[in-house]
């Protein structure tokens, strides 16, 4: 059951859930808000004027939950409380907060950053279109997503770079020298192992096309980019 407000007030006094009071438009009253009502009229404090010109009740006031009239005094404190739990639980199923505890170095945390921005930046575009349609300015709104915009496109050139950084250039000359010196490694443990010389000369030559392959190096390059 909520509060009556009477017809053409502009503004309400409340109690908001941090215990401050503030005068809000009767459309904007939350239900964590506690409407302020006069002890003599039964009625909420209201303004029918513009903000900064309130009502001249100037009685005793109780205060009437919006949605439970019957619980007569919020408890800021508890409010404060539930706010930190609600905060605490948020952190927790956070992405971006979440694989920063596990593994600052792991480049998921900018692909969560990432995502988290692109985010930010659709819910300004419907900011900015409910603007349009109530006849709005909607400048703010529109700066507000170019610099989102621009952050998703300078997180998305920081993680190419990480991931180019990371990777191995399998065409360089450091390569072919640490994969010949693989390579004869495996020949002396073919040796070593008694390998018949036949046998593990038929096994290089089979070797050596599967590597000279040029799909064999695609799919190299694959795995390296691979998180697997």
């Amino acid at each position: 059951m909520s509060i009556p407000i009477p017809p053409g007030a502009t503004r309400v006094q409340v109690e908001d859930e941090y215990g401050k009071l503030i005068w809000r438009k009767p459309s904007e009253v939350l239900d964590t808000d506690t409407i302020r009502i006069n002890f003599k009229t039964g009625e909420p404090y209201t303004m029918f004027g513009k903000p900064g010109q309130p009502s001249s009740n100037n009685a005793n006031v109780k205060q009437t939950p919006v949605n439970t009239p019957s619980v007569p005094h919020s408890n800021p404190q508890k409010n404060i409380n539930q706010l930190q739990q609600r905060k605490q639980t948020k952190l927790n199923s956070d992405a971006v907060f979440e694989t920063t505890k596990k593994n600052a170095d792991s480049s998921d945390v900018l692909t969560h950053v990432l995502v988290g921005l692109a985010e930010e930046s659709a819910s300004l575009a419907f900011e900015r279109e409910e603007a349009e349609r109530r006849g709005e300015s909607t400048s703010q709104i529109s700066l507000r997503r170019v610099n989102a915009l621009r952050a998703v496109g300078d997180t998305w050139i920081k993680k190419k770079e990480l991931m180019s950084s990371k990777s191995l250039d399998l065409e360089s000359k450091a390569f072919r020298k640490v994969f010949g010196h693989i390579a004869e490694t495996f020949r002396k443990a073919c040796d070593e192992a008694g390998v018949r010389p036949e046998l593990a000369e038929s096994v290089f030559a089979t070797f050596g096309k599967m590597v000279d392959d040029p799909e064999w190096l695609t799919d190299a390059k694959k795995a390296i980019e691979s998180d697997n």
